[in-house]
């Protein structure tokens, strides 16, 4: 195996909950196998915002396997094998929490995140960190997001996509050929204790965000102005936030460009911005202002001041 793509969904805020899984094999940079696992979480525990995203509830893993038992069925996956996952720390986690709860010896094992990976193909483009945002950037075709498999897949096309874009053998060359990404070993992850909705489900299709008014105030400040998104928004859903601006005639994009004129910035997760905590759509911005780009960056409460005007 060249490597195995993996995506977790979980059923409540606890990280040992996971509800499915998904494993896309890799050989010679083509799926050749996948598997997908519902999983029975501790307690029958879910949270209906997680449901809400995933579509898996209580009834769909009622007859499903327990953790340990899934983790039978695919251990051997893990076993001198090279483990990639888009947004990694999270699924890492995951797995470690999933794995201590049932008391299971802890494998070893390489994992890469496919941020990292997919960053080096399209390094200064300005393309948001999301899956989503890297498929539609390479014009890879994507369904179905949330479903564990679905995702596991689109994690590998985006992987195999970057390889052969860059004239590489395999996933290992592509890594050795550029240093800045990460390869680490799954013994030395620091796992996440904690886990906020919002950081794993902040992110909201701009395709989805259609004006729900007829009308709009041609002189309201936000009327024909491109919006950018980053980070977590505290008091407000991404999701609602969007809405409220497309209401009032503004434009929703996804990376930062030229053409944006409003940067709104929540709060960042340093795991995966880095600890200088800010975004590469931060970054982007910053460097347009520096060619004399007019960009006004703002955060939460600006915002909200302004789709109050």
């Amino acid at each position: 195996m060249d490597f195995v793509a993996i995506d977790f969904e979980i059923a409540n805020e606890n990280l040992y909950s996971a509800c499915s899984v998904g494993l896309a094999i890799v050989e010679n940079n083509q799926i050749v196998d996948e598997k997908y696992y519902l999983i029975k979480p501790p307690n029958l525990k879910f949270d209906e915002s997680f449901s809400s995203i995933h579509g898996i509830t209580p009834r769909d893993v009622l007859g499903a396997r327990n953790f340990d038992e899934v983790w039978e069925l695919i251990k051997h996956y893990f076993n001198d094998t090279t483990i990639v996952a888009h947004n990694a720390q999270f699924d890492m986690s995951v797995l470690h929490a999933a794995l201590k709860k049932y008391q299971i010896p802890l494998p070893d094992f390489e994992y890469i995140c496919s941020i990292p990976i997919s960053t080096r193909a399209c390094r200064g483009q300005g393309v948001g960190q999301s899956l989503e945002e890297r498929l539609a950037y390479f014009n890879i075709a994507f369904n179905n997001h949330h479903n564990a498999l679905s995702d596991a897949k689109a994690c590998a096309e985006l992987v195999t996509t970057c390889i052969r874009m860059k004239k590489r053998k395999n996933l290992m060359s592509y890594c050795s050929t550029y240093s800045s990404i990460p390869v680490k070993r799954f013994s030395e992850l620091k796992p996440q204790e904690t886990f906020s909705k919002r950081k794993k489900f902040s992110k909201v299709r701009v395709s989805e965000i259609a004006a729900t008014v007829e009308n709009f105030d041609e002189t309201h400040v936000l009327f024909g102005k491109n919006i950018v998104f980053t980070g977590d928004l505290q008091s407000i859903s991404r999701n609602e936030a969007m809405q409220k601006a497309v209401d009032l005639g503004a434009i929703i994009k996804s990376g930062v460009s030229k053409k944006t004129d409003y940067l709104v910035v929540g709060i960042q997760d340093k795991s995966l911005v880095g600890t200088k905590g800010i975004s590469t759509k931060e970054e982007k911005a910053y460097s347009l202002i520096k060619e004399g780009i007019n960009i006004n960056i703002i955060n939460e409460s600006a915002f909200l001041n302004l789709i109050k005007c």
